[in-house]
């Protein structure tokens, strides 16, 4: 037995056929399938950028909004210390004026009081002298 060491040309028509065979795989097969994995990829890189800069701009947003509602909450303390100023001089005011009006009153009732008490002290030590007349002219049975 012996070993043939020269090639015949049927290996040179398999790897003819082999060369043909991995081109048109190459160019219809892989290549469109490399391009949708390129394509995939390159839209899932620009979704990812996509989906950054949104959470960027979202952030950035709400940093603004965050910023101007600690400077309106800020605002609004300020608005609030200066009407609750407002009113607390107001009240105390309408304090001071209520109680001055109510002391003003109390004097002018007192006053009414102490001239009434004083003309019914009058009244009653005329009465009680027209009665002790009137009283002692019937005891008496004369005037006197």
């Amino acid at each position: 037995m012996q070993i043939n060491l020269v090639p015949d040309l049927s290996l040179l028509a398999v790897m003819a056929i082999f060369i043909v065979e991995y081109f048109v795989v190459k160019v219809f097969f892989l290549k469109p399938i490399n391009d949708i994995l390129d394509a995939r990829e390159v839209e899932a890189r620009t979704a990812q950028e996509m989906h950054e800069a949104a959470l960027a701009r979202l952030k950035e947003a709400t940093d603004r909004i965050e910023a101007r509602m600690h400077e309106e909450r800020r605002d609004a303390a300020q608005l609030r210390d200066k009407f609750r100023g407002e009113a607390g001089t107001y009240r105390s005011g309408l304090v001071e004026r209520t109680t001055a009006e109510a002391k003003k009153l109390v004097g002018e009732a007192d006053e009414r009081l102490t001239s009434d008490v004083k003309e019914a002290r009058e009244k009653l030590v005329r009465d009680i002298e027209s009665l002790a007349r009137l009283a002692t002219e019937k005891i008496l049975g004369r005037r006197v």
